[in-house]
């Protein structure tokens, strides 16, 4: 197993800069599609509760629309 760790440290700044730059560029959704497709047999849609589905959205909230119980605009959207 030690052979898949670096034995430098990771400051906390790397992992910032590579989160910023894989959200912007698209990459994670990337990866989420590749692997709802890969496993998308795997999935049982019926049962599936996937958490923040009721978070409020900052981003292209308004777009999707609004739930009055709450104080702010929410989306039921993956992406």
């Amino acid at each position: 197993m030690k052979e898949y760790f670096v034995k430098e440290k990771i400051c906390w700044q790397s992992i910032y800069y590579y989160f910023n730059k894989w959200s912007k560029d698209g990459s994670f959704r990337k990866a989420w599609i590749g692997l709802s497709l890969l496993n998308k047999r795997k999935l049982e849609m019926s049962n599936v509760q996937l958490d923040g589905s009721h978070t409020p959205s900052r981003m292209g909230g308004e777009k999707l629309g609004y739930q009055a119980r709450k104080k702010a605009k929410t989306t039921n959207s993956i992406f």
